[in-house]
């Protein structure tokens, strides 16, 4: 069972340029991780694979069809419904190894996004397909629910497509990587953390080889000036017009050089010269090493001159199906960092949706990015930057260029991938001084490198900031408040109603 791209290349369209180039590649039956940054292409490629776009040159063969589990947990499973009423042992097992509940099949739209999550795996899995392509499938997961997921998905028999920031499930599931940099590939064997060691002494190799190029460039340069200019001498020497025209010796000397080729072997050193020249600078040329965007990024923030910046008054909100979650009085001060820690399901976007919309008053400049944004919202905020001005846009692409994305990429599509599209909400809501940043799973659909870029940023953020997040490493290092939400009968299997505990 195998699957082998050919030069292939794809670009968007209107689009001056390829998102993928000349790729090619082979998948056999087994786990790939696709590794690479936010606008890379990964995505992209997924869809190639699983039939859902076609090349705009090369080919795949045998002509693929697939499976594509989106990032986005916003559409319903188009074979949800076949899924909930399948009670075939291969459907009762998916349903226990991701411990579905029954009933959430029959309200997808009132699931948390990790629940959410769950049922899109199954009804995946379900479908038993030959190439299976899951795009970030940890996002919105808590780490026992990533546990429970890594045993699914380690049970498909077939050909693995595996895009995901988390190295662990990487390590756990692939047998090789391909990595992806503007619109290039390069397939390498091994866990993610094995690839990733032999791409990282690649780049280390390709770095010094620039180096010396470049060196080597250098010394050609002056080596050829130098040469020029003792040709130069030599040609002056050669020519007899200054010469007194009584000068029978000196006419004589000119005519024994130009017989005995000594004076213009000069000349043609020069002319040897300029070809070595020109190799060096071809070593150059084909010694290239990929951009990185770490700069760290200036926030312009600062802490609001209110007392409270958000306030909730004790109560209970409705998490649907007669769940609720109950909570104490909550203050927001203008340096506060709150991290909001829980399980899926347990209310925190709901919790964290109702706190803004009762704080609406009290937060002037706000920088909110929700869990999860709208195909409709995306475009919106893509055509929002394409109208400023092009100061303005110039800033916000400074700054998604230091949160680690090409600037270029951004505006050469009609559609952003989830990560870049994060990336240019922040920089758009850092336009205005903000007192307050609200990021629900700030860490869903970034790169690795972006994470850590984000967490530079935010760390130098001095206003007040909510984090929703179960990436405990991130939250450990922004924040030094907790705001826990726990089930109230978290050791029984029926989920039912939480509170919220500060510490």
């Amino acid at each position: 069972m195998y699957l082998h791209l050919t030069d292939v290349s794809y670009a968007y369209e209107d689009s001056p340029t390829y998102a993928l180039e000349t790729v090619t590649a082979t998948f056999s039956e087994g786990w790939t991780g696709i590794v690479g940054n936010n606008g890379s292409g990964k995505s992209t490629l997924l869809k190639l694979l699983c039939g859902i776009e076609q090349p705009s040159a090369g080919a795949i063969r045998p002509a693929p069809a697939g499976v594509y589990c989106a990032q986005s947990t916003e559409h319903v499973p188009e074979n949800l419904f076949d899924f909930a009423v399948d009670y075939t042992p291969y459907a009762v097992r998916l349903r226990s190894m991701l411990e579905l509940e029954d009933e959430w099949l029959w309200r997808y739209d009132t699931l948390s996004h990790g629940e959410r999550k769950r049922v899109q795996i199954a009804c995946a899995l379900s479908l038993e397909p030959t190439v299976l392509a899951v795009d970030e499938p940890t996002n919105h997961l808590d780490a026992r629910t990533r546990d429970v997921l890594l045993k699914a998905l380690a049970s498909y028999k077939g050909i693995g497509l595996l895009v995901s920031h988390d190295r662990i499930l990487l390590d756990a599931l692939v047998g090789q990587c391909l990595f992806l940099d503007a619109g290039h590939a390069v397939l390498v064997p091994g866990t993610y953390t094995e690839a990733k060691a032999s791409v990282d002494i690649r780049l280390r190799t390709a770095q010094a080889e620039r180096k010396h190029a470049r060196e080597q460039l250098s010394k050609a340069q002056a080596e050829s000036a130098r040469r020029k200019a003792v040709a130069s001498r030599s040609a002056a020497r050669r020519s007899g017009k200054n010469l007194d025209k009584h000068d029978n010796d000196g006419r004589a000397k000119l005519r024994l050089a130009v017989v005995s080729g000594q004076d213009g072997k000069t000349g043609l050193l020069s002319a040897q010269m300029d070809k070595k020249l020109e190799a060096a600078r071809n070593r150059l040329d084909k010694a290239q090493v990929k951009k990185v965007y770490d700069k760290p990024l200036s926030i312009n923030a600062e802490p609001s001159r209110r007392r409270t910046v958000a306030h909730l008054d004790k109560g209970s909100i409705s998490l649907g199906d007669g769940r609720c979650l109950r909570h104490p009085e909550v203050y927001v001060g203008p340096t506060d960092r709150i991290g909001l820690r829980g399980r899926n399901g347990t209310g925190k976007s709901t919790f964290l949706k109702v706190l803004l919309d009762a704080s609406a008053e009290g937060v002037s400049h706000l920088a909110y990015i929700p869990q999860e944004v709208s195909s409709e919202e995306g475009r919106a905020v893509l055509d929002a930057l394409k109208d400023m001005g092009p100061a303005a846009t110039g800033e916000v692409l400074s700054l998604v260029a230091r949160l680690n994305s090409p600037p270029e990429r951004i505006l050469s599509g009609d559609e952003l991938s989830p990560g870049e599209l994060r990336k240019v909400m922040l920089a758009m809501g850092l336009l205005e001084r903000t007192h307050l940043v609200v990021m629900d799973e700030p860490t869903n659909h970034l790169d690795l490198p972006s994470i850590e870029a984000l967490q530079d940023v935010l760390a130098q953020c001095p206003c007040a900031l909510i984090l929703v997040s179960h990436d405990e490493r991130f939250l450990a290092a922004l924040t030094d408040t907790a705001w826990t939400f726990v089930e109230a009968d978290s050791h029984t299997k029926q989920r039912g109603d939480s509170h919220l505990v500060i510490s």
